[in-house]
């Protein structure tokens, strides 16, 4: 189990300051290495975290130049960069990739800039896909968390058009992260997505790629990813080390409802809580460091380290992976967050 010591003591050394956005938590033992799932099908049909230490090495090591570059290129966008000079410096062989034009949406505080690409495999042709989307954003709505993500898609995000299992825009908007950040094949290609197809049933496909920059204080709030069609998330931990509260909706219930004070009287009346949170739920969640020690003691707390994978499921809606995430050390990090998916068999 990771160890997580109080905000006010004195931690030994190897720990790192479990701070996001200005709340210290506690301080966390970097050194412990995450240990690996072993009911893989049981975790995955209840929700559960499934964890896989080193799950992504060798391919990790061998990409380990690329891993390096697109940790530079996030400090260049931080430092002011534009995210359309990053992406057509790299897009420079892919002629395929013709850029459409970029958007800011100024109703959302967190985004930065949305590139889009149309496909056209001939100069001269008919695009074969429009409106295949790469959103450079904030990760919070805090100008004191410099965490960012790249988020590679399609269509209207707010209509959610890459929910719909006939459009397959998704192939390109999946080449195109592939051919902005080549070291998506870590993710795409281990041996862990193999083990999951195995349980899943079927074959599974790594869409709506998500590779984020969590910036020293920074990180995410408790949530999940569960939405329709979407099986789960794979995570991969390519360069610096990031901290984990991830456990499955019912577990997290019934901690909300046996926290000191609650105003849950029972697991149910928690779980329907979670459905909708409030603001008073909300900061219990995100803001108690007495609440992230109550989960830490039940062993939901754990670091993940450079080669390090994570699966999120999401099986149902009753059976889905809750999780919060915090920037560790004193650099930023890099990793990918792929959604799983049902991948279409050969004869479709």
């Amino acid at each position: 189990m990771t160890a997580l010591f109080p905000p006010d003591s004195n931690p030994p050394e190897g720990t790192l300051p479990l701070d996001r956005r200005g709340v210290l938590h506690g301080f966390v033992d970097a050194t412990t290495p995450v240990s690996s799932s072993t009911a893989l099908a049981d975790d995955w049909n209840a929700g559960r975290p499934i964890r896989r230490r080193a799950g992504l090495e060798p391919a990790a090591s061998e990409f380990r130049e690329w891993i390096e570059a697109g940790v530079a290129t996030f400090e260049r966008l931080r430092d002011g960069g534009r995210w359309l000079e990053e992406c057509e410096a790299r897009l420079e062989d892919c002629v395929e990739f013709v850029y459409a034009g970029s958007t800011v949406d100024h109703s959302d505080a967190r985004e930065i800039e949305r590139l889009f690409v149309d496909v056209m495999p001939e100069r001269g042709r008919k695009p074969i896909a429009r409106d295949i989307t790469a959103r450079l954003s904030w990760i919070a709505d805090d100008e004191t968390d410099l965490s960012m993500r790249a988020r590679f898609s399609f269509g209207h995000e707010s209509l959610k058009e890459w929910l719909d299992p006939t459009d397959d825009r998704w192939r390109w908007a999946d080449h195109l992260a592939e051919s902005v950040f080549p070291e998506c094949a870590v993710l795409s290609e281990c041996d862990l997505l193999s083990e999951l197809e195995s349980i899943h049933g079927g074959p599974l496909r790594c869409s709506e790629r998500i590779v984020y920059s969590n910036a020293p204080g920074g990180g995410a709030v408790f949530h999940h990813d569960a939405d329709p069609a979407q099986r789960g998330v794979l995570f991969g931990q390519l360069a610096g080390q990031t901290a984990w509260l991830a456990l499955p909706k019912s577990e997290l219930a019934a901690a909300v409802a046996g926290a000191d004070g609650s105003r849950f009287g029972s697991t149910e009346e928690a779980l329907g809580a979670l459905d909708k949170v409030d603001e008073q739920l909300w900061t219990l969640l995100n803001m108690t460091p007495e609440f992230t020690a109550h989960l830490a003691e039940a062993g939901a707390l754990f670091v993940l380290s450079p080669g390090d994978a994570l699966v999120l499921p999401s099986p149902n809606e009753s059976a889905v992976a809750w999780h919060s995430v915090f920037a560790l050390g004193e650099s930023a990090s890099l990793a990918h967050s792929y959604g799983l998916f049902d991948a279409p068999t050969e004869s479709e």
